[in-house]
C-alpha cells in the first residue's frame, strides 16, 4: 500500500483597514426661519468660462486659485447651460436627451488638419446663500450631466469628482489642463452633496473642470441642472436600491441599500411564520447597519444576516423606526444535495440608450427564469450591470425587479462598472480581498469567493490585469477551500473564449494568453464569462489547449479529465445591446456560438456527479418560443485512481435477447476499495460493488443466477492472489424472488474466496415476475509482505439462466 505525505501551505495577508474621519456640523437656529428656493442654481443659470487650453492658475504655486472667490474670470466668455461640443460643428447633436445652448470651442487649432481636443474646460459661477438659510440646511444636493469627466468645487474646496482618477493621478502642476476619463459613450448624470460646512454667508463661488477623454475625443458637454437645499428637518431617511445579495454561505446573507440621510439604520429579519395579521414580528432579530456616504452624494448601508436556518422562509425590512422599507422576503433551502442557480449576461441597463427598454428586457427575462426555475438559489450576473458607471438613474432602474430582493444576488465588476466606487457602494461581497484586482482612487476593485451547497465560487475582478495579485489570491483559496467542495466555479467579465468582436481585442488576448494554464493547474471545472454580447460555449480546454482533440462540436455530454475546464459566455439578459459573431476560423475554442440577438439566461444544475448548462431564450425568435434551448450540455468529471487507492474494475457483458435482463446500475465501472489499513498481521480494506438490477419476466420463472469470479490483483510486474476478498451478498431491493447468495470469507482467513465462482444472487423455480436489485459488501485481507503498490482486479459476473 502506499502512504499520501500532504504538506499544507498557508499564506498570511495583511488586511488594510480604511478609517473614516467624521466630524460634527452645528447649527445656531435663526430667530426666524427663512425661506429656502427650490434651487439655487438651474441649466439656465450663467457661468463665466474658458475653452482656450489655459490652465486657469498658470504662474500661481495654488493650483485651486481660479475655484476661490476674488479670481478675476473678466477675460473669460459668458454662457447658460448646456454647453457642448460635437467634432467642432456649429449646431452641436449629442441627440434630443443633450440639447446644447452654448457650443464649446472644441479644438486647440479649430484650422489644423489633424485636430486636438482641449482637454479640459473651465467654468465659474456663484449664488448666494443668507446666514439665516445656512442655519437650516444640511447641505445642498446637486444634479450635473457630463462628458467625459469632471471635479466640482465650491468656495475653493473639491466636493465632487467623477471619473476623474486619472486627474488625481498626475501631479499639480498637471490637473488644471489634461485628459480624463473613460469615453463611456453618451454623457451621464450623477448627483453629488455640497455640505453646510462648505457655504458662506453671502456669495458662494462654485467651479467646475470638465475633462475629455482623449485628443481625439468625440464631444464634449455640461449641464449643472440644479443645486436644491437639503434642510436639516427634511424628515426621515427614505430607503431605496435594496439588494438581496450573497452571504459566505448558505446560511448568511448580505442585504445593501441607498439612504437619502446618514442616520443610524438597522436591519431586522423573523421567521415569515411569526408574521401576524401582516404585521411585522413584534420580536425580530436585529443587525446594525454600516456604511457611508457613496459617489453620488447618498449614503449606503448593508448589514449581514447570520444564523438561517434550512427550508425556511424569512421576512425582513431595512431603515428605522417611522422610515422602514417595505418588507421584503426570502426562503433557504435544503443546505446541501442538488441545486440550480440562473446566470445572466450583460444587462448594462442604459446602453441602447433607452433605460426603460433596457430595464423591462432585464425584468422580464428575471421573471421568465424564476418561473421556470421558482427554486433557483442564485442569480448570477456576468457583469456591466449599467452602461455608466456612477448613473444612479442606471442602476436604480437595475435594482427595480423585486427578484432581487428574495434571491441572493452574484455580483460580477464589468469593464462599464469599474469606472466607479458604485458598484462596490451598490454590491457588498463576502470574503473580500481588495488587494487582489485593485481599485484605482475612484473606481470599484477586489475578488471574492463563497462556497454555496458543496460548490466554491470565485469571482475576479478583470478589470484588473494585475495578473500576479489575482493569481495568489486564487491558489489562496483553492488551498484553504478546495478540499471542502465537489466543484469549482471561477466568474470574471472579459471573456477570453468568446465568439464576439472583443476576443481579438489586445486586452483579452493578454488574458488568454496568462490565465488558462492557471485555471486548469488550480482544477476549476467551470468558468462564467460576459462582456460579448453573445453566446459561447468553449471546448473542455486544458492549459489554453483543446483538451481532447476528438471532441466534437455542440456534444450534449462532455467528460473533464484532470485540468479539463468547460467556459461559458453569456448574451445579453436585457437587449440593451448584441455584437455579431465573427465566424472566424481561428477562434478553434468554440464549440457552440449562437446569435439571434434575443434575450438569453443560463440554467446551471448542480449534482454530486455533474453540472447541467442549459441556455434558454427569455424572449420569442422566429418559430422559437419563451423558454426554448440555445444549446445544452452536462459536464462530468473523469474517475482517475488515486495513487494510494485499491480499485475492482466490474466488466458487464451485454444483455442477452429476452425476458431476462440484468446490469450494473449505475454509470462508475470502478469499485474503491479505499486505503488498506494495516491490522496486526495483515492489512484491511473493504467496499461494495456497483448494484446489480436483475429483471425477469419470463411467465414460467425459470431458474437463474448470478455469479462472480475474481482474478489476481496486480500492479506492474506484482501481483498478489483474488483469493483474498471475501464478500457478504445482499438483495437490497427485493423483487421477482430474489435471494442472496453465501457469504464467502477471505481466503486469508480460509479457503479460495473469490478466486473460485460464488453467487451472488438466484430465483427458484417458479419464482414471481419482478425486478431485484442485488449487492454485496466487499472484505479484503492481504497478508503484510505483499509489495506496496496500486492493485487492480477484474470482477467477472455472469447469468446463468
Amino acid at each position: 500500500m502506499t502512504i499520501r505525505k500532504s504538506t499544507r501551505v498557508t499564506a498570511t495577508i495583511a488586511a488594510a483597514a480604511l478609517v473614516a474621519a467624521g466630524g460634527m456640523l452645528t447649527a445656531v437656529p435663526a430667530s426666524a426661519a427663512e425661506e429656502l428656493p427650490e434651487t439655487f442654481l438651474s441649466t439656465s443659470s450663467s457661468w463665466r468660462y474658458s475653452d482656450n487650453n489655459t490652465d486657469p492658475a498658470a504662474g500661481d504655486p495654488d493650483r485651486l486659485v481660479w475655484t476661490k472667490a476674488g479670481y478675476d474670470d473678466s477675460a473669460w466668455k459668458t454662457g447658460t447651460g448646456a454647453f457642448g461640443a460635437k467634432n467642432g460643428a456649429a449646431v452641436p447633436d449629442l441627440g434630443a436627451n443633450f440639447p446644447v445652448t452654448t457650443v464649446l470651442n472644441q479644438y486647440i487649432d479649430p484650422t489644423a488638419a489633424s485636430k486636438v481636443d482641449v482637454p479640459t474646460f473651465h467654468f465659474r459661477t456663484a449664488f448666494d446663500v443668507t446666514s439665516g438659510q445656512i442655519a437650516e440646511l444640511a447641505g445642498l444636493t446637486g444634479s450635473i450631466t457630463y462628458d467625459d469627466a469632471v471635479q466640482i468645487f465650491v468656495n475653493g474646496t473639491k466636493v465632487a469628482g467623477f471619473v476623474d482618477d486619472r486627474v488625481t493621478a498626475v501631479d499639480d502642476s498637471q490637473k488644471n489642463l489634461t485628459y480624463a476619463g473613460n469615453g463611456g459613450g453618451d454623457p451621464v448624470s450623477s448627483t453629488f452633496v455640497v455640505p453646510s460646512a462648505v457655504l458662506q454667508p453671502g456669495s458662494n463661488t462654485i467651479s467646475v473642470a470638465l475633462y475629455q477623454d482623449r485628443a481625439t475625443s468625440s464631444d464634449a458637454y455640461l449641464d449643472l441642472k440644479s443645486l436644491v437645499p437639503l434642510p436639516v428637518d427634511a424628515g426621515a431617511a427614505s430607503i431605496s436600491d435594496l439588494v438581496l445579495g450573497v452571504g459566505s454561505d448558505e446560511s448568511q446573507r448580505i442585504v445593501t441599500w441607498y439612504s437619502s440621510a446618514d442616520t443610524t439604520q438597522q436591519l431586522q429579519f423573523a421567521p415569515a411564520s411569526e408574521m401576524a395579521g401582516g404585521a411585522f414580528p413584534a420580536s425580530p432579530t436585529v443587525v446594525a447597519a454600516t456604511g457611508g456616504v457613496t459617489t453620488s452624494g447618498e449614503y449606503n448601508r448593508t448589514a449581514t444576516i447570520t444564523g438561517l436556518a434550512e427550508n425556511t422562509a424569512y421576512v425582513y425590512r431595512v431603515g428605522a423606526e417611522g422610515a422602514w422599507s417595505a418588507v421584503n422576503s426570502f426562503r433557504t433551502q435544503s443546505f446541501s444535495g442538488d441545486f440550480d442557480f440562473l446566470f445572466f449576461g450583460d444587462p448594462q441597463i442604459g446602453s441602447s440608450g433607452n433605460v426603460a427598454s433596457d430595464s423591462a428586457g432585464w425584468a422580464d427575462t428575471l421573471q421568465v427564469a424564476t418561473s421556470t426555475y421558482p427554486d433557483a438559489e442564485l442569480l448570477f450576473s456576468a457583469g456591466d450591470q449599467v452602461e455608466s458607471a456612477n448613473s444612479e438613474a442606471q442602476y436604480e432602474a437595475f435594482l427595480s425587479p423585486s427578484e432581487l430582493r428574495e434571491i441572493p444576488f452574484v455580483a460580477t465588476n464589468g469593464n462599464h462598472d469599474v469606472g466607479s466606487k458604485a458598484y462596490e457602494q451598490h454590491f457588498v461581497t463576502p470574503n473580500t480581498d481588495r488587494t487582489a484586482g485593485p481599485a484605482s482612487g475612484s473606481g470599484s476593485g477586489g475578488d471574492y469567493w463563497f462556497i454555496h451547497k458543496g460548490v466554491l465560487f470565485m469571482d475576479i475582478n478583470s478589470n484588473s490585469r494585475d495578473y500576479t495579485s489575482h493569481i495568489a489570491w486564487m491558489q489562496q483559496v483553492v488551498a484553504e477551500q478546495g478540499a471542502n467542495v465537489q466543484w469549482k466555479v471561477l466568474a470574471f467579465h472579459h471573456s477570453i473564449y468568446s465568439p464576439g468582436p472583443h476576443a481579438t481585442d489586445s486586452d483579452v488576448i493578454d488574458r488568454r494568453n496568462v490565465l488558462p494554464t492557471v485555471i486548469s493547474d488550480l482544477g476549476i471545472d467551470v468558468v462564467l464569462q460576459g462582456h460579448d454580447h453573445s453566446y459561447a460555449r468553449s471546448y473542455l480546454i486544458k492549459n489554453g489547449e483543446k483538451a481532447d482533440p476528438a471532441e466534437e462540436a455542440g456534444a450534449d455530454s462532455v467528460v473533464a479529465g484532470p485540468g479539463g475546464v468547460l467556459y461559458v459566455t453569456s448574451n445579453s439578459a436585457s437587449g440593451s445591446k448584441y455584437y455579431s459573431l465573427q465566424n472566424s476560423s481561428a477562434f478553434w475554442w468554440l464549440s457552440v456560438q449562437n446569435q439571434e440577438q434575443v434575450r438569453n439566461y443560463t440554467a446551471v444544475e448542480v449534482s454530486d456527479n455533474s453540472i447541467a448548462i442549459k441556455t434558454l431564450r427569455s424572449q420569442a425568435s422566429g418559430s422559437m418560443p419563451v423558454n426554448s434551448v440555445v444549446d445544452e450540455v452536462t459536464l462530468s468529471r473523469e474517475v482517475v485512481p488515486d495513487e494510494d487507492t485499491q480499485e475492482l474494475q466490474v466488466i458487464v457483458p451485454e444483455s442477452a435477447p429476452g425476458e431476462f435482463v440484468w446490469s450494473v446500475d449505475g454509470t462508475n465501472g470502478l469499485v474503491d476499495l479505499g486505503t488498506a489499513e494495516e491490522n496486526g498481521d495483515h492489512y484491511a480494506a473493504t467496499g461494495s460493488i456497483n448494484p446489480i438490477r436483475v429483471t425477469d419476466t419470463r411467465s414460467a420463472g425459470p431458474v437463474w443466477s448470478i455469479s462472480a469470479q475474481v482474478g489476481d490483483f496486480t500492479t506492474g510486474t506484482e501481483t498478489f492472489s483474488g483469493k483474498y476478498l471475501g464478500w457478504t451478498p445482499s438483495v437490497t431491493e427485493a423483487g421477482g424472488g430474489a435471494l442472496a447468495g453465501d457469504a464467502v470469507v477471505s481466503g486469508f482467513e480460509s479457503g479460495d474466496g473469490l478466486s473460485a465462482p460464488s453467487t451472488l444472487g438466484h430465483a427458484e423455480s417458479g419464482h414471481a415476475r419482478g425486478s431485484a436489485k442485488l449487492g454485496a459488501d466487499l472484505d479484503l485481507k492481504i497478508p503484510v509482505d505483499v509489495t506496496d503498490g496500486t492493485y487492480r482486479a477484474t470482477l467477472t459476473l455472469t447469468a446463468l439462466s
